[in-house]
Order: C-alpha cells, then structure tokens, then sequence
C-alpha cells in the first residue's frame, strides 16, 4: 500500500495528542510524522519531510496557522492543508478558505469528521499525484521519440552499406566529432533490465544513456544505441588515452551496480571521422570477441590482444573429422554418443576454463547448430520442425549472455529432440512397413503366408518385425492372419455357393479338420454349425 505523510501543527500538547490517537493511521497506509508546535517548526521540516497533507489549528503563536497557510500554498503547493480550530467565527474560517485551506473543523473533532476530511484530501492528493504522472509520462514519450530518432540516425553509420553521408546530422555536443574516438558497450545479457523497465526497450535504452552520461560526469560525449542490436551502445568522445581509460573504468564500475550481465568495454584509439566510423565499429567488434569466454566483465583496448585469422578460430576447437563424425552421430539419435562428443571431445562443457574466446565458441556452436538442423530440417514433415528456429535462436542468445552452463543446457535440449526426431522417424518408417504387411495380408491372405516369410519381403529382422507389427496393429501378425481368413471364410459361407471343404480352400487352409478347429476357436462354433444359424435367420 502506497504510505502518505501526514503532519499535524497545534500549540497545544494535548491537542496534539488526541489527535495522534485518534486514528490507527498505519492501518490506513498512512504515516504520521511527529506533530509540529508551532508554525515556524513546520516551516522549517516542509523542505525535508514534504508531507502531503497538513493539519494546523489556526491560532498558534509566532506565526499564525493563516499566514502559515499563506506560505504553504505560495512555496509547497502539492501539500493539501485544512483547519482543526477552536474557533467557530467567521473570519477566522473566511481567512482559513482564502489562504488555501481545504476544510475547516471546530474541536472538539470527532473521529469520524477527521476521517471525512482526511478522505477528502486524499482525494485531491490522488488527482494531484495522477496528473504528475501524466505529465512524467507525456515528458517520457518525448524523450523516448528523440532518443530512437538519434539512435536511428546514428545506427545508420554503422551500417556495411555505402550510404550518402546524412547531410541533416546536428551535433548538439562540443565534442568535435571528426576528433572523436569510438567507445563499445555491449551488456551481454539484457533481461533483468528488460524486466525493470517492463520490456520498454525505447525507455531502457533512453534511460542507460542518461546513466553512462552521469557515470562520467560529462555531457560533452556522443551516446547512440546500435539499434540493430539493442545490447550494444556506441560512445563517440574526446580525450587523451588515461582519460579515457579512467572513463572505461567508471563506466564498468557504474554498469555493475545496474545489471547482473557481464560488461564488455571496447576502446578504439583510432580517431573517428564520418567517413571510418564504421570501419572503427568493425575494428571493435573484431576486438571484443578476442575477450575470453567468462561472465566476467572486461575492458579491452586496442592493441592489448593479437587477433587470430578466422581460420585458426574455427579450426582450433572443432575440426573437419569431428563435423563429419557429429553428423553421423546426429542422424543415429545416440544422445550417449553425441554429448560425449559435444560436451566432451570438443569440449563445450570446459570451454571457460579451458579459456576460450569469445569468437570461438560462437563460432563452435554456430558448426553444431548447423549439422544439427541438416537433422531437424531434414525431414520437413516432421513435428519438430517448428521448434527448429526457436531452438538456434536460444543458442544463438546463450552464446551471447556468455553463460557457459545456459548455453549447455540449450545445446543439451537439442541432443534429446534431435533424438526423438530420429526415433519418429523410425516409428513412422515402422509403421508404414506394418500398414503396407497388413494390406498386403488382407488382399493375399489365401496365400501360405508366415511371419519369416513376411519378415523377408520386408527386408526386417522377424523378432523386429513381429514386436513393430503387435505394438501398431494391438495383435500379433499370425492372430491378425487368423482372424483376416476366419472373417473371409465366413463371408463365403453367407453366399452360399461352396461346399466348407472348398471354402477352407480358398481361404488357405488345405485340411479342413485344421480349419475346423481355428475357425471353431475363433467364433465359438463351428463352420457347420455358423452356416446352420444362418440358414435359421434367413427362415425367420
């Protein structure tokens, strides 16, 4: 519950402590600070205490509770103020009115006329409060609207394609830009900030600017976030190389105390220039992702770190024979085989202590993901498929958050549903061989058929064939062979143009004594005796 702040001024004690009492003004989400004697004391507690609602008799000494009213209208006019007064006349209640009070109550006061009145300022504190925030929030839309129009504008330098320098770019800094050295921010993992601002991305962005230009204590600097990704901020600014230096460290320091996310700090030396800006921005990238694979926040500068070829990033962690072995492994759906060649061969799980950089693992996860999805996407029916782009786009943020057991756990989840793909898969390739058998069956079921039999034509292992065939169909395959003949046989008995001898026959049973018995345990009588009952049925 919100808590308002309530003062009461009274010359007299015991005034004041009736009033105190009166009411449980915690339990109301009210606080109640410690009553003023007079009207010079509350004076000299408004700046401090700013309570939002004053209670004042009307006749104190030194300074009178109109004259008091008079000033707290003139100098804090958000504070609702009215009258508890012994007096009843009319002037002193005429003057009350005229200096800004809102109410004005004769003692004794019941409790019940104080709750009234307090109800009623608190109303007027509500519209007060409500029309404040309308206007922090009109103030807020319009500083959002000017930080994404400069960040845009900005964002556009950064951009690969060649484009006409934005004639319309004012710089309302003293930093001269074409002196200017390029700072990188990136906060690896945005989300509980996202969270703080309740995904406000316009008001996150807007407000970390406004906190890196008070981390540095200098409004002469150029902030812009790179709008094509949102967890990078570009810093444009002047300086010697200490001083710069020293900013890198508030800005770490500053940035720690606001989000749990490790910080990576880039500082190019190189001097900017409209025309090399993004040149400057690709030099920094190329540096921020020699930093090492912790959570740890760094600050790197240009010329600290020797930069490897994109060949030995690539091939120092993951090599030609391993892509080829994990392909395999993928389409097997051996989750054993495959996280021990993942987490284990190539190393993913250590890959912090074993002090991997930044650009290798992205690139490592980014080898995996692809013979991962040859897998998923492989096969574009399957139920998977869908999850396919929501799982690379979670690897692709836990290799961003740097979270070495996050990015596990996702790379962890692929293993099991590139599993199951496989294992669909195969069921779905079992259950079409068992739909094409019992199709076959029911056409060809006069035929001497047998379970190796059919095992052979479907090119399966019997013991396989068999288990598949019971787990589709809910029967084994000789009891559906059975029953597919019985069925047959009595719908030749019901036309009535063959001997039972001749329809055991053409049913595939060449001993009738045989097909007596089957058909007998099948349907509780025997040929003879079904094709009675129905000569019974026709004569009703």
């Amino acid at each position: 519950m919100e808590t308002f702040k309530i003062l009461i001024a009274d010359d007299e004690y015991w005034s004041r402590e009736k009033l105190r009492k009166m009411i449980d003004w915690q339990s109301y989400g009210l606080t109640l600070l410690e009553p003023a004697k007079d009207g010079e004391e509350v004076l000299a507690r408004m700046g401090e205490e700013q309570p939002d609602i004053l209670i004042t008799d009307i006749d104190m000494p030194f300074l009178s509770g109109v004259d008091l009213l008079l000033q707290i209208r003139e100098n804090y006019p958000d504070t609702i103020p009215f009258v508890i007064s012994g007096y009843a006349d009319f002037d002193y209640v005429r003057g009350s009115f005229m200096a800004g009070s809102i109410n004005y109550l004769v003692k004794p006061v019941s409790r019940i006329d104080l709750v009234n009145a307090i109800a009623k300022a608190l109303d007027l504190v509500a519209q007060r409060d409500a029309q404040k925030k309308e206007a922090r929030q009109r103030q807020d839309e319009f500083l959002k609207a000017s930080s994404l129009m400069q960040d845009r504008e900005f964002s556009q330098l950064l951009e690969q394609r060649k484009m006409p320098r934005p004639a319309n770019i004012i710089m309302n800094s003293k930093v001269d830009f074409t002196g200017a050295k390029l700072m990188l921010i990136k906060i690896h993992d945005m989300s509980d900030l996202a969270d703080e601002f309740h995904y406000d991305m316009n008001l996150l962005s807007f407000r970390l600017k406004q906190k890196m230009k008070e981390m540095i204590k200098s409004n002469d600097v150029v902030i812009f976030n790179y709008i094509y990704r949102s967890n990078e901020f570009i810093l444009l600014l002047g300086g010697e190389d200490e001083a710069l230096a020293e900013t890198a460290k508030k800005l770490d320091r500053g940035l720690g105390q606001l989000t749990s996310s490790p910080v990576s700090i880039v500082i190019n030396d190189s001097i900017c220039t409209m025309d090399n800006i993004y040149q400057a921005y690709v030099q920094s990238v190329a540096l921020l992702m020699t930093r090492n694979y912790t959570m740890e926040s760094v600050v790197i500068r240009c010329g600290q770190k020797e930069e490897k070829t994109e060949g030995e990033r690539v091939c120092s962690r993951i090599s030609e024979a391993q892509v080829k072995e994990l392909r395999t492994l993928w389409k097997t759906g051996n989750k054993k085989a495959i996280r021990k060649m993942v987490f284990d061969n190539i190393g993913m799980r250590n890959c912090s202590k074993q002090q991997w950089q930044y650009l290798e693992v992205k690139q490592t996860v980014r080898r995996l993901v692809n013979t991962w999805e040859e897998v998923i996407i492989g096969n574009h029916e399957n139920q998977n498929y869908m999850d396919c782009e929501g799982m690379v786009e979670a690897a692709d943020k836990a290799v961003e958050q740097l979270d070495v057991s996050e990015l596990c756990g996702i790379l962890d989840e692929m293993i099991e549903l590139a599993a199951d793909a496989v294992q669909e898969e195969c069921l779905e390739a079992a259950s079409n061989l068992v739909r094409q058998a019992a199709a076959y069956i029911d056409e060809c079921y006069f035929e001497p058929l047998t379970l190796s039999g059919l095992a052979e034509k479907y090119h399966v292992d019997n013991s396989y064939f068999s288990r598949i065939f019971r787990k589709e169909m809910g029967e084994n395959l000789i009891h559906y062979l059975t029953r597919t003949r019985i069925e047959k046989a009595k719908e030749h008995i019901a036309k009535g143009d063959m001997n039972l001898a001749e329809v055991a026959f053409m049913v595939g049973y060449d001993d009738y004594t045989y097909f007596n018995k089957v058909f007998r345990k099948i349907t509780g009588v025997s040929p003879r005796e079904y094709k009675q009952n129905l000569g019974k049925k026709e004569g009703i």
